[in-house]
């Protein structure tokens, strides 16, 4: 993975090219590993409920005998919630007005997702 610094630099770049509401690197634990917000935001409870929608849907999909999800698309009344793995460790996570282009937010998130890969 890459220094803190940088993934800083990735992460918030990211926000600013999709337009972004909120924007994190988070462990599949839970854990923030990175976290551009808005102020008010309890990072660490963001953080863990964005790890346990992917582990409820990978535990879902896994007595279903299917794969688990590559990505988790949440989408509300104001706002998307996209969620995509990052390497075996690691979830990048993006919110976005609702007005977002989808398909360009998603496509953003999975190349920043590659680029922070964790092992």
């Amino acid at each position: 993975m890459m220094a803190t610094g940088n993934v800083g630099t990735v992460i918030k770049d990211l926000k600013q090219r999709i337009g972004g509401i909120a924007a994190a690197l988070v462990s599949r634990d839970g854990l923030v590993l990175y976290a551009d917000v808005p102020a008010g935001v309890y990072t660490e409870t963001f953080a863990i409920m964005c790890a346990t929608i992917l582990g409820a849907a990978a535990t879902a999909n896994t007595e279903l005998n299917r794969a688990p999800p590559e990505r988790i698309v949440i989408e509300g009344h104001d706002s998307k919630t996209i969620i995509v793995g990052s390497g075996k460790k690691a979830l990048l996570v993006t919110v976005v007005d609702q007005a977002a282009d989808p398909q360009k937010v998603l496509a953003e998130a999975i190349k920043v997702a590659d680029l922070l890969k964790t092992a």
